[in-house]
């Protein structure tokens, strides 16, 4: 509801030119038509051509369009990467819409900050449960270890206390948590070709909501899948399903690790 927009309307019965003037004053994309007092479809400014009356044009609701006021971000953002807009209903009737554009706005954009907030803090927990006491430094190449040690020793330097696991980036840590094939079905990822994809996408909209840049089109289609991924971290327990997974069937076996926490 924070992004949703009134849906206004007109009557079926007016002009064309009506709708369009409306839609052109108030810089709205969408415009309910109603029918015998109910809201019975919507006209976007293309649809406004000629000299007819606005139930000529209008485009009746898809119910997969149309979402219940309580509908979760992962639904309308799934919605939203294959559709420009989608519609609440409250109450039984359909009074809102919400845009690609509203997705622009500070209640989504914080969202998602904190959204890669507790992905990249759960990639962290589960890196530790699994490698314990850096043990994961032969896990990356010797090129990402050394970043990660510049930015640890960088971050001491200016009194911030943290851990090495901390310093790695996000794409570092999916690499270390998905090597293995079941691991990647966990995380419904194809391949690892899909997962190093996805978690540069991510990072790449990470800086965007950093530098309030504007969300593209792409960066829409990661928000979705993101949201996907912290419902099932939050509802699904996911990453402490991978860490149990990964002890099983991982590198090294859940003898080896089992020995490394020991004697931690």
């Amino acid at each position: 509801m924070d992004l949703a927009e009134p849906l206004l309307s007109l009557d079926d019965s007016q002009p064309v030119a009506a709708g369009a003037d409306l839609l052109r004053a108030l810089g709205v994309g969408v415009l309910g038509v109603r029918r015998d007092g109910a809201m019975a479809g919507w006209v976007r400014l293309d649809d406004l051509g000629g000299n007819g009356r606005l139930g000529d044009c209008l485009h009746e609701f898809q119910e997969a369009e149309v979402f219940s006021d309580h509908a979760g971000l992962v639904a309308i953002l799934g919605a939203l990467s294959e559709s420009d807009h989608v519609f609440l209903e409250w109450l039984g009737e359909i009074t809102a819409v919400i845009t690609r554009r509203d997705l622009q706005k500070p209640p989504l954009r914080m969202w998602l900050f904190g959204a890669i907030t507790i992905l990249d803090t759960n990639m962290s927990w589960a890196i530790e449960e699994l490698y314990p006491g850096n043990s994961w430094q032969d896990q990356v190449s010797k090129g990402r270890w050394e970043k990660a040690a510049a930015l640890h020793t960088e971050r001491q330097r200016r009194g911030t206390d943290c851990r090495m696991v901390d310093c790695l980036q996000i794409k570092d840590k999916a690499d270390i948590l998905a090597r293995e094939p079941a691991c990647l079905t966990l995380l419904g990822l194809a391949s690892r070709r899909e997962m190093e994809r996805f978690t540069r996408d991510v990072e790449k909209l990470r800086n965007h909501l950093a530098h309030a840049q504007l969300l593209e089109p792409e960066d829409l289609a990661t928000a979705g899948r993101l949201a996907s991924f912290i419902d099932a971290i939050l509802s699904a327990g996911i990453t402490k399903q991978l860490v149990e997974l990964q002890r099983q069937e991982g590198p090294g076996g859940p003898s080896t690790r089992d020995d490394v926490r020991s004697t931690r």
